[in-house]
């Protein structure tokens, strides 16, 4: 399916449009014309039909948005009409998992070897509502968009195909394979492309720069709250502690610094985190959990989960073991024995209660021979049916040798939140709360310093860039990325030298999807204040923009 996406000119416009970043994935059925010419014409509209199915669950369940289906073909858009701070990632995910369940359902009697091909863009696009008052659609329009279209064209059956301008922001996370600089139909330049393999083993975030890492800064104080309240654990008193903050201000780096500095030998770290995308998901970060208990990840195989969910229930249950394994494996989706379905039968009436008791077995088992850390991070993302799950186990820990440490982003109205409040409640002056604040102007310099000793770097261009990241950690860190991106900072052997290209700073795409998800989480409203008030300037004054928001209501 090669075609540029353009609607047809419309006599009067349906809505209003905006300018805006957004990774757009285009699927099409690899070699349908073939196989449309041997089947009758009801037989393929229901095979097609059924790819339709699968993709576009896919495509919802990473919160895309199904622009239009053509023929045998899907477009869709992440970032549109609604940013996530992760688009491009989860436009990636959503292409290889759509590839896999079409060739399950090609591999199916009736799939008859369908397969599709990907091809995902990252860019600059004008997106709103087009047409006529009687014919009109939501739709992109941009070279960005046009690109991926041609990127699907020469994409392999099952494979996944993308531009260098979505691959940097998923290179921690993916394999891929680097096909260099294409031509493309209709594009005077080459575009550079990569063929992702899969997901890395183990990969969990985007964050950070590779190859450089700099001490944890502004952090000593609440970190030796966390390591106290460790050593109380260790001493057979329960423990549980909050750590907020705003996003990239350093909540998992402060935990993994806490990881760190605990010997193996002396306490066991159990942690689950949250996916951006799996409010929807029931029980995700659960399960996520019960991986971390049993040592193993999210992609091992079915025999490798089995065996590892056997052991620990032999070596850490002693009572109940068979009833834990039942209850426990039905939650990760294990094929059953007659007997452990039997045990199971009942569960849809009294789900919850079941999982809570096999879950907290477990858990019993655990920190009964060595002290527990137990983390659940992101709950910001949380799913309701694990929440409804942990709260149950609060209880818990004020007897048992655990530390279980909550972290969020202040954001009340999420279903985490719930977890929040019940541990203030439940433990009140008891409760560890640690709240990470932006670092101080000392602190960023000296994080900026750490990360990279330039040589050359102008004081007013590392002013400017403090002046961006605004005390924020993971700000800083993307500033200097881009900059190095961009060929305004180079290595030179042992040091960094800052470039000519060092003088002009901007956003970097990076933080753009950051900014865009939260404004887009803003009321109508807010969102029209927020635009008045960037016309004026980084500092106004609020009668300016009052009369301003008042000028444009008459």
């Amino acid at each position: 399916m090669s075609r540029d996406v353009a609607p047809a000119p419309a006599r009067a416009a349906a809505g209003s449009s905006e300018r805006r970043p957004i990774t757009v994935l285009f699927a099409d059925i690899a070699g349908s014309t073939a196989i449309a010419e041997h089947m009758d014409p009801e037989d393929w509209t229901a095979i097609v039909g059924q790819a339709f199915a699968r993709m576009n669950q896919t495509i919802e369940r990473y919160g895309g948005t199904v622009a239009r289906l053509m023929g045998d073909g899907v477009l869709a858009f992440f970032g549109a009409p609604v940013a996530h701070e992760d688009d491009p990632e989860r436009a990636v995910r959503c292409g290889l998992e759509m590839a896999r369940a079409i060739d399950e359902l090609g591999a199916s009697n009736g799939g008859v070897g369908i397969r599709i091909r990907v091809g995902i863009n990252t860019g600059p696009v004008v997106v709103g509502m087009v047409g006529t008052e009687t014919a009109h659609e939501y739709t992109a329009m941009g070279d960005a968009v046009n690109v991926a279209a041609r990127l699907q064209a020469l994409a392999p059956p099952g494979g996944v195909l993308i531009t260098a301008a979505t691959h940097r922001f998923v290179t921690p996370l993916v394999d891929a394979r680097d096909l260099g600089p294409l031509e493309l139909k209709g594009k005077t330049e080459t575009v550079h492309i990569f063929e992702v393999v899969g997901l890395k083993a183990g990969a969990t975030t985007t964050r950070g720069l590779s190859g450089i890492r700099a001490p944890m800064i502004g952090r000593d104080a609440q970190l030796a709250q966390l390591r106290q309240a460790f050593q109380f654990v260790r001493a057979g008193r329960g423990r549980v502690g909050t750590v907020l903050g705003e996003p990239g201000l350093g909540k998992s780096r402060l935990l993994a610094e806490l990881r760190a500095g605990i010997d193996p030998s002396e306490g066991r770290w159990i942690e689950g985190r949250c996916l951006s995308y799996g409010e929807t998901i029931p029980y995700h970060l659960v399960i996520d959990l019960v991986h971390s208990m049993i040592g193993v990840s999210a992609s091992a195989d079915e025999p490798e989960v089995r065996g590892a969910l056997e052991s620990h229930v032999r070596e850490y249950v002693d009572a109940e073991g068979e009833e834990t394994f039942a209850y426990l494996g039905h939650l990760l989706s294990l094929q059953l024995t007659l007997e452990q379905r039997a045990r199971v039968s009942a569960l849809d009436f009294e789900t919850v209660k079941r999982y809570v008791a096999a879950f907290v077995q477990l858990l019993r088992g655990l920190s009964a021979r060595a002290p527990v850390v137990f983390l659940c991070e992101d709950l910001h993302w949380a799913d309701a049916a694990s929440v409804d799950v942990l709260v149950q186990l609060a209880p818990l820990v004020a007897d048992s040798r655990v530390l279980c440490v909550l972290t969020s982003r202040i954001e009340r109205s999420s279903r985490g939140w719930r977890l929040i409040t019940g541990a203030r409640d439940m433990f009140g002056d008891a409760l560890l709360e640690v709240r990470l604040e932006p670092l101080s102007s000392d602190d960023s310099r000296t994080l900026v310093g750490s990360l990279l000793r330039i040589e050359s770097l102008p004081t007013a261009t590392r002013d400017l860039i403090l002046m961006k990241a605004e005390g924020n950690p993971f700000f800083v860190e993307e500033v200097i990325r881009m900059l190095i991106d961009r060929g305004a900072i180079v290595r030179e052997g042992d040091r960094w030298t800052a470039t000519d290209r060092v003088a002009t700073v901007e956003i970097p795409d990076t933080l753009q999807g950051l900014l865009l998800a939260r404004i887009d989480r803003l009321t109508p409203e807010s969102k029209r204040t927020l635009r008045v008030a960037s016309v004026i300037g980084r500092q106004f004054g609020v009668r300016i923009l009052g009369r301003l928001l008042e000028a444009k209501t008459e």
